[in-house]
């Protein structure tokens, strides 16, 4: 019983993935959309933006101190 919950599980997930990866496509468009509103290999982009240094991923973190540190509270 455990093993046919666990399959169904599965076989959701991975229907509920490929329905997500290729329901919503876009037909008919032949244009490719890349969602930036504006060239990347403008000049003046190009300048304001570096070189590329080469990473494809950044992490991003952060914290929340509750309470006053001068209190101890």
């Amino acid at each position: 019983m455990r093993r046919k919950i666990s399959l169904l599980v599965i076989v959701t997930f991975v229907s509920a993935l490929a329905v997500i990866n290729n329901g919503c496509s876009r037909s008919g468009s032949d244009s490719e959309d890349n969602g930036v509103g504006f060239d990347l290999n403008d000049a003046k982009i190009k300048e304001r933006l570096g070189e590329d240094d080469g990473y494809a991923l950044a992490i991003m973190y952060g914290a929340d101190v509750h309470g006053s540190l001068e209190t101890c509270g």
